[in-house]
């Protein structure tokens, strides 16, 4: 079967044409994730913010604590439950892993929190009993 010169020009105009939006739908829209994980993030900094009646915010300002000093990178990491956030305590050494969801002009990609353990002190796991008193 020979295809003439015009079927072939619109064969390869059609297929730039979908394959340029198919980069703009799945690529050219999306924002590109970065996720870390560290297996000791020192937190240097809590932070909050309350707008009354509407919203309040609760990140940690932390960096690896395996990096060395000269090239280390500093987190800031937003969390979403006040009681996690209650629990983090400065100069502390955690397990962090978290995704970004933004980016931000001081500190590059922001973070959400993802999970969080202090691997310092005891750490239980499971569900416990909660034993009735009769």
């Amino acid at each position: 079967m020979i295809i003439n010169s015009s079927k072939w020009f619109v064969l390869v105009v059609m297929s730039v044409v979908a394959l340029g939006i198919s980069y703009f739908l799945f690529y050219g829209n999306s924002q590109m994730t970065k996720s870390i994980g560290m297996g000791g993030m020192i937190i240097e900094e809590k932070h909050h913010y309350i707008e009354p009646g509407q919203y309040f915010e609760m990140w940690i300002i932390g960096y690896n604590a395996y990096e060395k000093e000269e090239t280390r990178e500093r987190y800031k990491i937003f969390i979403e439950e006040s009681m996690v956030y209650n629990l983090i305590e400065e100069g502390e050494e955690y397990m962090v892993s978290a995704t970004s969801f933004r980016e931000d002009d001081e500190f590059g990609y922001v973070y959400k929190l993802e999970q969080i353990s202090n691997q310092e002190e005891y750490q239980l796991a499971g569900k416990g009993r909660i034993k009735e008193v009769h």
